[in-house]
């Protein structure tokens, strides 16, 4: 029997509003027993929009405005998952998404980024672009920077929209771009005066900047549609343009529509004083999105959105708890500080309005505060195994004992229920060569072994099988499913087998059932989305429960003997070609201890989901025989298995080895796979004139294929590597003869 908590209900936040960020805050100092929270973002790294005029206008660098959404779910130890939302079935509880298998919840938070409304028709000429996402803006604004200095030419730019945001967007834009020759920029307000929502003397000042600044102010300019090159404003007159900013009233986003949510007549999610769905209590909104139903004028401002956080917080685990909820008070009047890039700022607040240094001053640590309260320097844990380090779905922080013992034996297995429902929902292929598979409802699978279904002579007919099987190391099990199904077939592309059948082992966190369902739901679907692109049949499996979310494959494939790669088939002479670059098991080190940045995430996972197929066929097509595949023993390891076999030695050239970025920053902060030491222990067989580098010994997870290449075919065989997709496959050294295998590293 184990002690284990089991996780009973799951919230899920979609969008990272300010609001969100609050409630992922206060999680991280004080969750839930039994309870999971997933963050749920288009982009993983987030400008805070209350500093992106000052970023635009130069006063910034980019780190110094942006929030890393991997490091602050990981310090919170709440899931993030990046991808976009495409709808909201509220009545199942259940969250669409464009590249993934939905999502099910208990509750459910929109805090979405609000798009700028643009009209029908609007020209989308090559440097027309929305204000939001604020991430894509900047980008786009660089591109047309690099544009303009690259091809020097006169340029007008239209920002259409002269509330706060379009103001401190033109100014910010007119400073960084004027000094190209001919640059020149025109703000567009509908409206009778700037500001409509702020007093008088804050338009006034924001007006008589903008001219100073040489903008032209057109005022009562409503802009109903254009082309590109022209814009058309109700007045009738048209107005010629290079490039148009979008920065007008909000817009909600477009899949509220038909989520069968309440909505307002615009579409904006009407919520209740509680932060409720008007009509569905276990959907809440905040920000940008909604419609606060006791006051639809409230401005949807960051000011409201940070306090609604607070409140979003204590209501949602009230009402997990079945208990009354707290009214969201909005403040009467807001602070608002507006940057006008001139070193100076303007203050509003109620009817009083003034502009100085003091002011931008006065803001600047405001905003820096702000981004300084989520610290993002978690503890580090001695394993990345143990404590608040576990990166399955299941949330133990602050759980009492209060649950079930859970069963060991076949009394662990995951129930029947829950296994059936997920089962019926995958979409498995048929295969002639599978005679009975996974719905099939036998207890084995039921392979046909027939020469001519693999295209191999009877007489070479090879079966070829493993398996593997590991503790999730990320907390998206969707993202874990795909990894670990290119992990568990490498070896049958190292030896250059054909996998055609997996068998899954999964054991699934203690959990309520449905809990467990849609866990399994997104692993499996992971799982044969990347077995479906490499043409393996998910034949059947065995699942249970236990503390952490596992998953593993045993794999079988079919080769012609012949054609096998083989580890002892190198040859004095060969090349060694590497397909991909090293690090992935400190980079995980330091994302499982909150300190590996999403670039460095994004960097790794993007590499892990490349699977080995095209590297092997293309050494298949010139004649290689020696390969193996780069995983748990490192790049020391696995090529000493190499020279073991064949009896040779090897020279690298260490500079032609591809690292992770995120290694190098991982290693230099002492982050470090568990497994390293022991890796490093063969350190005595390896012969350098300098201390060895760490990433020598770094285990990967789904790593790239190391082949011995005869030297003739080495820059054919990299040119073919590099047009199926492996840009950064490298020769790293060369097979020498030796009665002693070792490797001989050096700096070229």
């Amino acid at each position: 029997m184990n002690n284990s908590v089991p996780i009973e209900k799951h919230v899920v936040l979609v969008g990272a509003g300010n609001a969100h960020l609050v409630f992922l805050k206060r999680w991280r100092m004080s969750p839930w027993p039994g309870v999971a929270v997933t963050l749920v973002s288009e982009a993983a790294e987030i400008p805070y929009s209350a500093m992106v005029p000052g970023y635009i206008a130069g006063d910034y660098r980019w780190d110094e405005i942006s929030l890393d959404l991997v490091r602050l779910c990981r310090s919170a130890n709440a899931r993030f998952v990046a991808t976009r939302v495409t709808g909201v079935d509220a009545a199942n509880s259940r969250i669409e998404f464009a590249d993934r298998p939905e999502m099910t919840f208990d509750v459910l938070s929109l805090g979405l980024g609000s798009l700028p409304a643009a009209p029908t028709g609007w020209g989308k000429g090559e440097w027309s672009f929305s204000m939001r996402p604020l991430g894509q803006f900047t980008r786009q604004l660089e591109q047309l920077e690099t544009s303009l200095t690259q091809s020097p030419r006169p340029f007008h730019l239209a920002v259409v929209g002269g509330g706060a945001s379009g103001c401190e967007l033109a100014l910010a834009i007119q400073r960084r771009l004027s000094k190209s020759a001919g640059f020149r920029l025109s703000l567009l307000q509908a409206n009778h005066r700037l500001l409509p929502s702020f007093p008088n003397r804050a338009a006034r000042m924001m007006e008589t900047r903008l001219r100073a600044a040489g903008i032209n102010v057109q005022l009562d300019a409503c802009v109903l549609g254009g082309n590109s090159g022209r814009l058309r404003l109700a007045s009738g007159q048209e107005l010629a343009c290079d490039g148009v900013l979008w920065a007008t009233p909000a817009a909600p986003p477009e899949f509220l529509r038909t989520s069968a949510l309440s909505i307002d007549d615009s579409g904006f999610l009407l919520v209740r004083d509680t932060l409720q769905s008007h009509s569905h209590a276990a959907v809440f909104g905040t920000g940008d999105c909604v419609s606060f139903l006791p006051q639809p004028q409230l401005p949807r401002n960051g000011v409201h959105a940070v306090r609604q956080g607070r409140v979003l917080f204590e209501n949602v685990r009230e009402f997990l708890h079945e208990r009354p909820l707290t009214p969201f008070r909005p403040q009467r009047n807001c602070l608002c500080l507006m940057n006008t890039s001139d070193g100076e700022a303007i203050l509003s607040y109620g009817s009083f309005a003034t502009k100085g240094r003091l002011v931008r001053r006065w803001k600047e640590r405001i905003d820096r505060a702000w981004l300084e309260t989520f610290g993002l320097k978690p503890a580090r844990s001695d394993s990345e195994g143990s404590g608040s380090d576990n990166p399955s779905l299941v949330h133990r922080a602050g759980m009492t004992a209060a649950h079930l013992m859970r069963c060991g034996g076949c009394g662990a297995k995951v129930s029947g229920d829950v296994l059936s429902s997920v089962l019926c929902d995958l979409k498995i292929p048929d295969d002639p060569r599978v005679l009975l598979g996974t719905l099939a409802g036998e207890d084995a699978a039921v392979h046909r072994v027939r020469a001519d279904s693999f295209g191999i002579a009877a007489d070479k007919l090879v079966e070829v099988q493993t398996v593997d099987y590991f503790r999730a190391f990320l907390d998206d099990p969707y993202l874990f499913g795909r990894i670990a199904a290119l992990h568990s077939v490498s070896d049958l592309y190292a030896m250059n087998a054909r996998p055609f059948s997996a068998l899954a082992i999964a054991t699934l966190p203690y959990a309520r059932g449905p809990i467990q369902a849609a866990q399994l739901r997104e692993v499996l679907a992971g799982a044969t989305r990347t077995f479906e692109e490499l043409g393996v049949v998910l034949t059947g499996g065995h699942t249970s429960e236990g503390h952490d979310l596992s998953l593993g494959f045993s794999v079988t494939g079919y080769a012609d003997e012949d054609q096998l790669f083989r580890k002892g088939n190198l040859a004095p002479g060969d090349v060694l070609i590497l397909t991909k670059p090293i690090g992935t098991g400190a980079v995980m080190a330091a994302w499982m201890r909150g300190e590996c940045s999403a670039a460095h995430f994004d960097e790794a996972i993007e590499q892990m989901l490349i699977a080995n197929k095209s590297a092997a066929e293309v050494f298949a097509k010139f004649g290689v025989r020696a390969c193996t595949d780069i995983t748990g023993f490192g790049l020391a390891g696995h090529l000493l298995e190499m020279l073991d076999a064949s009896r040779v030695s090897a020279h690298l050239n260490a500079s032609a080895v591809s690292i992770f970025r995120g290694f190098v920053t991982a290693a230099e902060n002492g982050l470090l796979s568990t497994l390293h030491p022991d890796n490093a222990r063969q350190s005595h067989r390896i012969q350098s004139a300098d201390s060895l580098p760490p990433w020598f010994f770094d285990p990967q997870t789904s790593g790239g294929l190391l082949a011995g290449v005869p030297q003739k075919d080495a820059a054919s065989v990299l040119s073919e590597l590099h047009q199926r997709g492996l840009p950064l496959a490298n020769v790293i050294g060369i097979v020498v003869t030796s009665t002693t295998p070792t490797i001989k590293l050096h700096e070229q």
